[in-house]
């Protein structure tokens, strides 16, 4: 019988040896597959570790940018500072509620207050602040440093440890080290040429004839520039396409520092501060020529407020000038004499700006300047430098004694002798735009402007008389309202036995209102808190000589400044000395600089261009005292239809100051279709090039934004003819010197608090 047994295979002794090779496989295979899938959560944490990190880095400065834009507070002065309030976002993104383990500043070896300065020059401060979180796990470094022209700029650098899951296990690190790091800036002006022409057609930017132009800041064309050694002077670089002509001109030594005058390193005049032959002073740099260089787009700048001025403007006479109010005008020509004084708001020039006669100009100016040279209470006028007086319309005043009753007289101890009484010119202005948040401009009466005070002038009295002082405003000063007057019983600088000449000597008397077209004489004070007169017609009475004198006077800010024994503000400075040095003649003096209004810092302008000042009664930056505000009382804007264009002729003087609402530009002429080449002789058609034809008092302060239009600028005497130009093409002609000095102070806003890393 047979048997059938199924079959059993005969393994092979090498076979015998591969049994359980797949379970050391798999399981080997489970072990990598476990240290990849950890190594991809730990990669995923880390991932997700740097986002955060670098989002709240980011934050953290922008905010701290933000912040110091809108409040110039970097370590909480005043309150909460940018500093603490970017580190307060961070801690906040992170959900690191506790707060910091440590904070030290790591500024300087000796810790705070040291402060290291960094830079070339070593002149850039830097403050430095070092955090730490979960217990060292985490640090924070938050380095704030003030470049100056070129900006505040604040860097948050994170680090931190992240605990590992999963490697650790396959002996790898703990630990991963993550890092972000995140770079703000505010306030960067690196991208704002002083001359910037948008075309990139050949010789964009020309210099010809024996004009010169001196600019104060970059000159760049999209186009090239054409230029002579004598035409461009050069204090800053000059950019231009390939072929530009930017290395013959003369480049100036300069800094950053707002009217500063540049000067030649070779010693043409004018000629600086001591320097080496050819070189520049220590501290100062000398530009040069950057070509080929990048195009710069058109910065777009809009006019919020037109829609705010639609009516017809407004012409009234006040008998020695023309008071002029904002809004539209269907062609505007001067030709002959005569002052025109320009009420704050916008002025829309349909047909165009022709200015061939006459004085234009928003600038309040005392009756009968004081020479700037002289100690505040000085008893010399101005005589080639009064302001008004291009036009034959500057303001006068007489003063002088007249009786009253014995219970009414002045005393002046028992004696005769000199009361020295100073005038300023006082007017309110509004800016209409309801859209601004904090417009203290925006309902009547609107916002205080009083103008430097006027040259010191004797009025003497005898105690035995029984007299008063009348003050007759001979000629109404352009744009004043009403009139302050002070007063100083020891009388004018130069007097006998007075060896004064301070502000402090001077006490305020009373605001009037300004007399009719003939002038007169002020009576009836209007301020509550001044020194009343009793006497009908009279302007000064029943003061003792005691109760004015110092300690007693005391510095005001503008909207207290009307109550008794208040300072006069500060007087005007000096001409201004830039593309031709010493200055004309003719050139009028300047306004007292930016300045906070309380004691014991001096105020500062207080009535035109530099007068920014928010309500404070302390607080404040005062190497920014305007950084925070948002309207310049009195200032206006030239706006420039399609089709309109601007003819400055030298034989008419326009002097006016845009201001903070208008994002400091003077001149807005809308974009429309590009002109014709600029060689025209006149802009006396729509569409021709606009012609800028300076002299000794011409100025535009701000910036001439014109960017499909050409531009002729002729010579002048005075710089800046304005502090920034932007238009299409820019041709500098004839036998004058011209300068356009950048001023950030005067130019539009630089770009909001930015990442730039």
């Amino acid at each position: 019988m047979r048997f059938i047994a199924p079959s059993t295979a005969t393994k092979s002794p090498q076979r015998r040896l591969q049994e359980g090779q797949a379970i050391v496989l798999i399981a080997l295979l489970m072990l990598v597959l476990f240290a990849m899938l950890g190594l991809a959560i730990d990669s995923g944490r880390a991932y997700v570790d740097r986002r955060d990190l670098q989002a709240a880095v980011d934050a953290a400065a922008l905010a701290s940018g933000d912040w110091y834009e809108n409040y110039s507070d970097l370590a909480g002065t005043t309150g909460y500072g940018a500093l603490p309030h970017g580190i307060k976002n961070f801690e906040t993104d992170l959900h690191l509620y506790s707060g910091p383990d440590s904070n030290v500043c790591a500024s300087s070896p000796l810790g705070c207050p040291g402060l290291p300065y960094v830079g070339p020059l070593n002149n850039l401060r830097q403050d430095t602040y070092d955090l730490s979180y979960q217990s060292g796990a985490m640090t924070l470094r938050v380095q704030a440093t003030n470049t100056q022209y070129n900006g505040y700029q604040f860097v948050f650098t994170v680090q931190h440890y992240l605990p590992l899951a999963f490697m650790q296990i396959f002996g790898g690190p703990t630990t991963a080290l993550i890092t972000a790091t995140a770079t703000s800036i505010v306030g960067n002006q690196r991208q704002s040429p002083a001359l910037l022409t948008l075309s990139t057609v050949p010789c964009a930017t020309r210099l010809q004839g024996n004009g010169q132009l001196t600019v104060l800041g970059d000159t760049y064309t999209n186009g090239t520039v054409c230029t002579t050694a004598t035409g461009l002077r050069e204090a800053g670089n000059c950019y231009g396409a390939a072929g530009s002509a930017c290395s013959a001109a003369t480049y100036l030594c300069y800094n950053s520092t707002p009217g500063f005058i540049p000067y030649d390193p070779n010693g043409v005049p004018p000629p600086g501060p001591p320097h080496p032959a050819g070189a520049c002073a220590f501290g100062d740099v000398q530009g040069g020529p950057v070509v080929p260089a990048p195009s710069l787009p058109d910065p777009g700048y809009l006019a919020p407020a037109v829609p705010f001025y639609p009516g017809l403007a407004g012409q009234n006479n006040r008998g020695s000038y023309i008071e002029m109010t904002p809004g539209f005008t269907n062609g505007f020509a001067l030709s002959g004499p005569g002052c025109y004084f320009l009420d704050a708001g916008v002025y829309t020039w349909n047909g165009g700006y022709f200015s061939h006669g006459g004085m234009v100009s928003n600038e309040l100016k005392p009756p009968d300047e004081a020479l700037w040279s002289g100690p505040p209470g000085s008893s010399v006028p101005t005589t080639l430098n009064t302001f008004w007086g291009a036009g034959g319309c500057a303001g006068s005043f007489t003063p002088g004694p007249i009786g009253v009753p014995p219970a009414l007289k002045l005393s002046h101890n028992l004696l005769a002798g000199n009361w020295g009484i100073q005038v300023t010119s006082v007017r309110y202005d509004r800016f209409l735009d309801n859209t601004i948040s904090g417009n203290a401009c925006l309902t009547a009466p609107g916002c205080m402007r009083e103008s430097a005070p006027s040259v010191c002038k004797d009025a003497s009295t005898n105690d035995l008389s029984n007299q008063g002082i009348n003050v007759n405003i001979t000629v109404n000063s352009p744009g004043a309202q009403f009139y302050n007057v002070y007063i100083n019983p020891q009388g004018c600088v130069g007097d006998p036995g007075y060896l004064g000449g301070s502000r402090a000597d001077f006490s305020f008397v009373n605001t009037f209102a300004a007399p009719g077209l003939g002038g007169g004489i002020l009576t009836g004070g209007l301020a509550p808190g001044g020194w009343a007169c009793a006497a009908p017609g009279v302007t000064i009475c029943n003061l003792n000589y005691s109760s004015i004198i110092p300690p007693t006077t005391h510095a005001c800010s503008t909207w207290a400044r009307a109550n008794k024994n208040c300072w006069t503000p500060e007087d005007e400075t000096t001409p201004t000395c830039f593309a031709s040095c010493p200055p004309q003649p003719a050139v009028p003096q300047e306004n007292a600089p930016f300045g906070l209004q309380y004691a014991p810092l001096t105020g500062g302008d207080v009535a035109n261009e530099n007068y920014c000042q928010a309500a404070l009664t302390s607080g404040g930056d005062p190497a920014q005292p305007c950084s925070a505000s948002k309207i310049t009382p009195g200032a206006v804007q030239f706006y420039m239809p399609v089709g309109s264009c601007m003819d400055q002729n030298g034989g008419g003087y326009t002097h006016v100051f845009s201001g903070e609402q208008y994002n400091w530009i003077i001149i807005y002429q809308q974009a429309g279709p590009l002109p014709i080449p600029p060689n025209v002789a006149t802009c006396a058609n729509p569409g021709n090039p606009n012609r800028l034809d300076g002299n000794a008092l011409t100025q535009y302060i701000g910036t001439i934004y014109s960017p499909s239009a050409d531009w002729i600028i002729q010579g002048a005497d005075k710089s800046p003819l304005s502090g920034q130009v932007i238009c299409s093409t820019a041709t500098v002609t004839g036998n004058g010197q011209a300068g356009i000095d950048y001023n950030p102070n005067y130019a539009p806003a630089p770009p909001a608090a930015r990442l730039i890393n």
